[in-house]
């Protein structure tokens, strides 16, 4: 081929579709390398990291609230876990993450059959017959997954949508439930297109709300044990069919015990269909054929739920009452929905349980939508809010912009005026200021697709940021878009320009080049953008292999001191780490002289285990004393011979002597610890670990300071790498619930009790 004026061949590469990708290793990109950007110059700021993957959608990245950073590619979907730990020494060869490679669209028939083609209503040939690939993903808040981790939900571009955690010791990612599912008749699973529906059972869309905590003011039985709820929240999902229908799902994690195949179950709360309202368009003939099938064909693309608030309806005063907007784009429209949800407690097996119901209305703010009919709406959807103010702003992306609507929370919760205090702004976006063109003021064209909504750690601060498939970067707060201030560009785009300025330097592109934003995440008061670079001005041809993505990240909300301490675990409770957990636990666990003790076996062991772990390890004479009636109350219960432990607490901490096969074998010897190995009895050498009277040494869990003495029933921490026994396998051991108190001691102490990490299957 001639080569043009202006044009360069051959010099970079457009990937073909069709091509598996090839993945290298995670790389960080550092000043040895060549690279120049504002992040080597701060040592304490994470480092950007080259990705050998092209992303495959608009906002292809998400970051958990556990660290990890999930970047959809094509047919896979890649998982950055942080290497930070409490062992871990950061140098500029070790790479800050490790990387895992997931195929996303591969399904059994189980999960999703391979149906027959059915008429043309009914069939779609990017759904029934593309490569699957992925076009959006999301993490759910912590605490619905496995240890009170996030799960990743996966949608691919056959409208599937599936739920993602890792099992196993070596953490291998599984499809572990497909929330397609929800929408199946129970009662029929025929291969006929028509039968279930596929305009109903298609995902296009779908958004976490954020967790819904219920308040301790809900129950009112003390003697029960608190629900996830009350300290996790519920996690609530948003999704939307074919049909324009939105529904609200509830996810709940199956007991290990039940005997389910299923890890989740999903219930649907509410479902409200999107009618439309699309105002006469003169381009097409009313009552037309062709104007029909346009409107058939609207589909709702965004979601985004507000933030909860409190509902001042005293029609509910006995349960409470929390109300959200979910803001939807269908077509070019944009539409509104009042999310009400109601917390009732109940009770069941000792402990409290959480009953929602829900309710999807249109949001009386609908009525002044002609005030913004006359926006062509293109998503995504952005909500921003902090603490402090008494206002929150709702931004939708346009054409060549955003368009902002500021509200009061009255009008949010339409406990006064819908309109009142109503302020549409449309924030146009210009094209960059050209050298050889200074005052140039263009439109820029190019579609967003990034679009994050960032509040600080400490809520009094938030921050939008936005960046197009042009390169284009901006950020505005809150406070910004309520006075009307210009749009700023953040510290991210800086980054992204500097290695785009390196990029075109390497390859003598003589400044034809660009940059095109693909994602932004945040995490605590971090943000990452992941980025490409390329040619302009100039045919790009690119194999699978020379595929490369960059991942920067930046401090928007002030310097952090040291990169070691973004991914440094903070407990869910909002105590500090170093805040004695252990002193808590055992406070939990010992009944005292007038608690009651559970009948059952395994609680009672667990609380001689943690009475003796009082007297060997703890100076502090209230819970020695606590300890010593504990053991008083535990010796009448079980009629054990407990004169040794009781004689011991009033002194300073001393060690235990294993038992002899008499008072293992007598009256309330199943209380005590026998070694697994030789049935000898278990004595209290340290508080870390366990010594039978033969010398076999075992590990003591780190939660229940029960001595571990099988392979492969143990959690680790992610940050310390302390050791504890998993209350599923333990369940699974017993084949029924464990007692009260084992259950209570594993559902409110699910973090470290050394350092409020998050616990894995291994390390």
């Amino acid at each position: 081929m001639p080569e043009s004026s202006g044009t360069k061949l051959g010099r970079m590469s457009h990937r073909p579709l069709s091509l598996p990708v090839i993945y290298g290793p995670v790389t960080n990109l550092t000043a040895r390398q060549g690279c120049k950007c504002h992040s080597c110059k701060y040592q304490t700021m994470l480092r950007p990291v080259a990705l050998s993957v092209f992303p495959s959608c608009r906002q292809a990245i998400s970051w958990s609230a556990d660290g990890e950073i999930a970047i959809a590619a094509d047919e896979y979907f890649q998982i950055l876990t942080p290497t930070s730990g409490r062992d871990h020494k950061a140098s500029s060869s070790e790479p800050d993450w490790t990387v895992t490679r997931v195929r996303a669209n591969l399904f059994t028939n189980a999960e999703w059959p391979a149906f027959l083609p059915g008429d043309r209503d009914q069939f779609s040939v990017a759904g029934e017959q593309s490569a699957a690939s992925v076009i959006a993903l999301a993490w759910s808040p912590e605490g619905l997954g496995k240890y009170r981790r996030s799960v990743l939900l996966v949608l691919t571009s056959n409208l599937v949508l599936s739920i993602w955690e890792p099992l196993g010791l070596k953490r291998q990612w599984t499809r572990v439930g497909i929330v397609n599912h929800a929408f199946w008749p129970q009662s029929e699973r025929s291969r006929d297109p028509t039968a279930h529906g596929f305009q109903k059972t298609n995902i296009r869309s779908f958004t976490w709300c954020d967790s819904l905590k219920a308040p301790t003011s809900t129950f009112k039985d003390s003697s029960t044990l608190p629900a996830r709820e009350t300290r996790w929240g519920a996690s609530l999902l948003a999704v939307t069919n074919d049909l324009n229908e939105i529904s609200l799902i509830q996810f709940l994690r199956s007991p290990p015990t039940d005997g389910s195949p299923k890890h989740y179950g999903l219930h649907i709360l509410a479902t409200h269909a999107i009618e439309d309202q699309e105002p006469q368009n003169d381009l097409l003939c009313p009552g037309s054929l062709f104007e029909k099938a346009m409107k058939e064909k609207q589909k709702t693309t965004f979601l985004s739920c507000g933030p909860w608030l409190d509902s001042d309806n005293e029609v509910n005063r006995k349960s409470d009452h929390n109300v959200a907007v979910i803001a939807a784009v269908c077509g070019t429209q944009l539409r509104l929905l009042k999310v009400d949800v109601l917390f009732e407690s109940s009770t069941g097996n000792g402990i409290q349980q959480i009953d929602l119901s829900a309710s999807l209305t249109e949001h009386p703010m609908e009525r002044s939508k002609e005030r913004w009919a006359q926006n062509h709406f293109t998503g995504p959807l952005g909500w921003l809010y902090n603490e402090s103010s008494t206002t929150m702003a709702l931004a939708v992306g346009v054409m060549a912009g955003f368009v902002t609507i500021n509200m009061s929370h009255d009008a949010y919760k339409t406990s006064g005026p819908a309109s009142a205090g109503l302020e549409i702004r449309e924030w146009p976006i210009h094209e960059p200021e050209n050298e050889d063109v200074p005052d140039r003021k263009g439109r820029h064209l190019e579609p967003i697709h990034g679009f994050l909504s960032a509040i600080n750690e400490r809520g009094n601060a938030c921050k939008l940021h936005l960046g197009t498939l042009g390169g284009v970067g901006l950020t505005t707060g809150l406070s910004q878009i309520q006075d009307g201030k210009a749009l700023q560009q953040p510290q991210w785009k800086r980054m992204v320009d500097d290695f785009q300025e390196q990029y075109d330097l390497d390859h003598d592109l003589g400044g034809m080049s660009v940059s095109r934003i693909w994602g932004l995440a945040t995490y605590r008061d971090i943000t990452a953008a992941i980025c490409t670079f390329h040619p302009s001005d100039m045919i790009e041809y690119r194999v699978s292999s020379d595929d490369v993505s960059t991942l920067v990240f930046s401090e928007e909300f002030g310097r952090i001191p040291d990169t070691r301490a973004v991914f440094t675990p903070r407990a869910s409770n909002g105590q500090a780490p170093d805040h004695d957990q252990i002193g808590d636990m055992m406070s939990f666990v010992l009944p005292g002289a007038d608690g009651d003790v559970d009948p059952d076996e395994e609680s009672q062991r667990l609380i001689y285990v943690i009475a003796c772990r009082a007297i060997v390890g703890e100076n502090d004479h209230t819970l020695r004393v606590l300890a010593q009636r504990s053991l008083e109350r535990l010796a009448i219960v079980t009629g054990a011979d407990l004169t040794d432990e009781i004689s011991k607490c009033d002194g300073s901490p001393c060690l235990l002597d294993a038992k002899s096969l008499d008072h293992i074998t007598g009256p309330g010897g199943y209380i005590y610890e026998k070694c697994e190995v030789c049935d000898a009895g278990i004595g209290w050498s340290s508080t870390q670990q366990a010594r039978c009277a033969n010398g076999h040494v075992w590990l003591r869990c780190g939660v229940s300071f029960l001595a571990i003495q099988q392979p492969g029933v143990s959690k680790y921490c992610s940050f310390c790498h302390t050791e504890a026994l998993d209350e599923e396998h333990i369940a699974a051991e017993l084949g029924h619930e464990p007692g009260k108190t084992v259950r209570g001691l594993f559902e409110t102490f699910d973090a470290c009790l050394h350092c409020a990490g998050k616990f894995q299957a291994s390390y």
